[in-house]
């Protein structure tokens, strides 16, 4: 790395270590679920420019050894830090430091089915939000284990591209299966003459 690198220019010098930083950093969150390993690689690519940038800025560009800004990139994203932010808190429930720490798991599938379909319903207030626990969770078990999967990732928010791409199935099945489900939930609820 030369060390006539510009502190104006300090990019173009990153854009030299950046194939090695984005392999070690495919290679360390290779086991991530797909969403999660893209958020973990883009955020290792930060980390290294950033400290990339730094050295450039003190005119110590020739320092930085793609194999170490890579492996301090991967530690920052493992450490729970984020560029431009702080360190994920541990006594914040949706922490997933604090899920390490103290050794429990967050479903969230239930809370987001049931937020996305009480939307979709216009229900509010306690006593409404039980009565559709109740109709959902027997709706839902009248479905095949397949289906009940690629109900839970819809609900959850999963692009078309992305349900499409996880259960093998063409982005236009998706959508006539999310049309599908909607139409028998609306049955289910005795509203299918609203829904004509």
């Amino acid at each position: 790395m030369s060390a006539s690198i510009s502190t104006s220019n300090w990019q173009a010098g990153f854009l030299n270590i950046l194939p090695t930083v984005q392999i070690n950093a495919q290679i360390q969150f290779r086991r991530l679920p797909a969403e999660r390993r893209q958020e973990a690689i883009q955020e290792a690519i930060a980390a290294a420019a950033v400290s990339y940038q730094v050295l450039a800025t003190k005119g110590r560009a020739h320092d930085a050894h793609p194999s170490t800004i890579a492996t301090h990139a991967v530690q920052h994203v493992r450490g729970h830090r984020h560029v431009g932010g702080s360190q994920e808190a541990a006594r914040d429930v949706m922490s997933s430091v604090a899920r390490r720490r103290h050794g429990f798991r967050l479903d969230l599938g239930d809370c987001d089915r049931l937020q996305n379909m009480l939307t979709a319903s216009g229900r509010t207030g306690v006593p409404e939000l039980v009565a559709f626990k109740v109709d959902f969770d027997f709706w839902f078990s009248t479905f095949a284990r397949r289906d009940q999967k690629i109900i839970t990732a819809l609900a959850s928010g999963e692009c078309t591209k992305a349900v499409s791409e996880k259960f093998g199935i063409s982005p236009g099945r998706v959508s006539q299966l999310r049309r599908r489900y909607e139409r028998q939930w609306m049955v289910f609820q005795g509203e299918e003459q609203a829904a004509a």
